[in-house]
């Protein structure tokens, strides 16, 4: 009799367990747990508003047309080409409307620039008028120049760092001319200097690398207009024309 009551319990276990089994199975599956993905921190956009101040280094080349005269009339004309490196500061202001920056800057650059010429004149032997043969070599010099420009610009890329510019207004500088004349034995040396005032109008694209701090690329094309007038010698007079130059520069600003 113990025997069959130990019998029916282990059966009776046996099926309470498969049941329990089989109503496990039954349940539905537990859903997977979903956690939301962290919100990206939006990318900063760069905004060109302010004041700034920086350095520029660069290249500049021209041309200048000079002519030799003598009572009036012009015996011979050419042009002189000067170029050499240049370099400065530069100032201004930014004011920023969605996309679009509007500014206003100056800049002032010391110039190595300078140019050589001559013309040799065979003399005239005229009745009325005797003027020696005589060979006259000049140097054509820009001392320094500076600008006051309008910028309008696009800021592009994906934060806005990039700004691709117009730029024009007026430009301003102060050069020379000076050399000497030979006729026979005798060297006679002649300066001359001029104050420029001319208009300019060119380009750039300036990059926003870091809080700042940006860098930029310029060209610009400069009418400085007419050259100054130099006596060369009793009879003989040096004219400098239209002098007008390429500045193709790189430069770095900091924003406040």
């Amino acid at each position: 009799m113990l025997g069959f009551r130990r019998a029916a319990v282990a059966a009776a276990m046996a099926i309470f367990g498969f049941a329990s089994i089989a109503s496990a199975a039954d349940l539905p599956a537990k859903a997977p747990m979903y956690t939301k993905a962290p919100l990206m921190a939006p990318v900063p956009v760069y905004n060109w508003t302010g004041f700034y101040v920086g350095g520029n280094v660069g290249y500049s080349w021209g041309s200048q047309d000079t002519s030799l005269v003598t009572g009036g009339a012009t015996l011979f004309s050419d042009t002189v080409h000067p170029d050499g490196i240049i370099g400065g500061g530069q100032l201004g202001y930014n004011w920023q409307v969605s996309q679009w920056v509007f500014g206003l800057e100056a800049d002032f650059q010391g110039s190595g620039q300078k140019g050589d010429g001559n013309y040799s004149d065979p003399g005239c032997c005229a009745v009325a008028v005797i003027r020696p043969a005589a060979l006259v070599a000049y140097t054509d010099k820009l001392d320094w120049f500076g600008t006051v420009r309008g910028r309008i610009g696009y800021a592009m890329g994906a934060t806005g760092n990039w700004l691709p510019y117009l730029t024009a207004g007026w430009a301003y500088g102060h050069g020379g001319i000076s050399g000497t004349t030979t006729s026979g034995a005798v060297v006679t040396s002649f300066s001359g200097s001029q104050d420029y005032s001319g208009w300019t109008v060119g380009g750039g694209v300036e990059w926003a690398f870091q809080n700042n701090w940006s860098a930029k690329i310029e060209y610009l094309y400069v009418d400085f207009g007419d050259g100054p007038t130099v006596p060369a010698s009793a009879a003989l007079t040096l004219v400098g024309g239209k002098m007008t130059d390429n500045i193709a520069r790189l430069g770095v600003n900091y924003k406040f």
